[in-house]
C-alpha cells in the first residue's frame, strides 16, 4: 500500500482536519436506485458537527432536475449547502454560447437519452439529424446504457473527419445503478477522441467548475476534502485544486477492490499505481 494513501474506517476520524467537504454523489452517496444509509448518516454528522457538505455531481442534468430526484432518494436539502453539476456547467455555455473554442454553434447534433431533454431547453441552437451537418455535438449519454461504444463509430467518424467538436456533459465512463454497469457520456467522448475528434468537457476533473465552487462559496483548498469513488474524477480534480482527497472504494471499483466487504490493500496500490493517482485517503464504502 502507498504510504500516502491512509485508510480510514469512518468519516469521524478525520473530519476534524477540514471545514469543508466536496462529495460526489453516484457510487458515493447512492447506486443510482437507493441511498446509501451509512453515508446519509456521515452527512447528518457533518452538519452537526457545523462542517460545509457541497455536493459536485458529473450528472449530465441541470442542478434542480438532481435536487429533486436524490431529495426522492433521502438526501435532502437540509443536509447540504451547495450542489453543483456539469449538466449545469454545461448547459450554461451552450445557452450563453460560450463554449471555449467554439464560434459558431447555431446547428447542434445532441446525443442525448429521453430523460435528459431539458438540457435542451433554452438553448439557442437548430437541432440536425447528421452529427457530419452540425457545428457541436453534445453528448450527455445513451438511451440505455448498455450499448458498445464502437457502434457510433459510423455516425462520429464524418463529424470527427471534418472537425466538428463535440461537448461532454459528464465525464464519467461508466457508472453502476443498482449494481449494474452502464457505459457514460464520457466513454462516448473517449471514443470520439479516439476518431480523431476534438471535444470539450464540463465537470470532475476539469478545473472550471472547481474554480466556480471555490468563488461562489469563498473557499480555498486549505481545510477541503473532496470525496468520491472514481480516482480519474473525484481525485485527480481534488487533487488538481490542492485539496485533499478521500477514495470510497465501494462505487464503480467496488468488484475489483472489495473483498468480503473490506477494502483490499494490494489491489488499491495496484490501482493506484495504474491510474497514477494517491487519494491521501481510503474507505471501503463512505460513513461516520
Amino acid at each position: 500500500m502507498s504510504s500516502a494513501t491512509r485508510i480510514i474506517s469512518g468519516l469521524g476520524e478525520i473530519a476534524d482536519r477540514f471545514d469543508t467537504f466536496i462529495l460526489d454523489l453516484w457510487g458515493c452517496l447512492h447506486d443510482g436506485v437507493q441511498v446509501y444509509p451509512a453515508a446519509l448518516d456521515a452527512l447528518r454528522h457533518l452538519k452537526a458537527a457545523g462542517k460545509r457538505a457541497i455536493i459536485l455531481s458529473n450528472a449530465p442534468r441541470r442542478v434542480n432536475e438532481v435536487a429533486a430526484r436524490v431529495t426522492e432518494m433521502g438526501i435532502t436539502p437540509d443536509l447540504y449547502d451547495r450542489l453543483y453539476t456539469s449538466g449545469e456547467e454545461t448547459w450554461r455555455a451552450l445557452s450563453q454560447n460560450e463554449v471555449p473554442g467554439v464560434k459558431d454553434a447555431r446547428r447542434l447534433y445532441s446525443m442525448i437519452a429521453a430523460r435528459d431533454r431539458a438540457m435542451l431547453e433554452g438553448v439557442p441552437a437548430i437541432l440536425v439529424d447528421d452529427p457530419a451537418e452540425a457545428d457541436l455535438i453534445l453528448v450527455t449519454g445513451t438511451e440505455t446504457g448498455q450499448e458498445a461504444v464502437d457502434s457510433f463509430d459510423s455516425l462520429l467518424m464524418p463529424a470527427a473527419s471534418r472537425g466538428v467538436p463535440m461537448v461532454c456533459a459528464n465525464p464519467d465512463l461508466v457508472v453502476h445503478r443498482g449494481g449494474v454497469e452502464e457505459i457514460c457520456a464520457g466513454a462516448v467522448a473517449q471514443r470520439y477522441e479516439l476518431l480523431g475528434g476534438r471535444v470539450v468537457w464540463f465537470g470532475k476533473p476539469y478545473p472550471a467548475v472547481y474554480r466556480r465552487i471555490l468563488s461562489e462559496c469563498g473557499l480555498s483548498p486549505d481545510r477541503l476534502l473532496c470525496v468520491g469513488d472514481a480516482l480519474r474524477t473525484d481525485v485527480a480534480g481534488g487533487a488538481g485544486i490542492g485539496a485533499a482527497t478521500l477514495f470510497t472504494i465501494g462505487g464503480i471499483h467496488h468488484q475489483e477492490l472489495l473483498i468480503d466487504n473490506k477494502l483490499d490493500p494490494a489491489r488499491l496500490e495496484a490501482l493506484c499505481r495504474r491510474v497514477g493517482q494517491n487519494p491521501d485517503y481510503a474507505i471501503a464504502h463512505l460513513c461516520w
